[in-house]
């Protein structure tokens, strides 16, 4: 139960990485004249978001194992 949590997490992570550059593509594809870096903190954040809870869910993992390693040792 515990590792398919993790493993929600991380896939909504990957999803969120994929929207994110989704919406990169949109922006570059559409051709305005005059796209500001401001028009692309959107899809820059989404795709810092995605990678945050990748390594949330590789965090919490990590913390998982070293907690079963210490309380199977005594």
């Amino acid at each position: 139960m515990k590792t398919t949590i993790l493993a929600v997490i991380a896939l909504g992570g990957v999803a969120m990485i994929v929207v994110g550059l989704w919406g990169l593509y949109v922006l570059i594809k559409e051709r305005v004249a005059k796209l500001r870096l401001r028009d692309y903190i959107p899809a820059i954040q989404t795709i810092a978001v995605g990678l945050v809870l990748i390594v949330l869910a590789r965090a919490l993992q990590l913390l998982l194992l070293v907690f079963a390693t210490s309380s199977s040792g005594t």
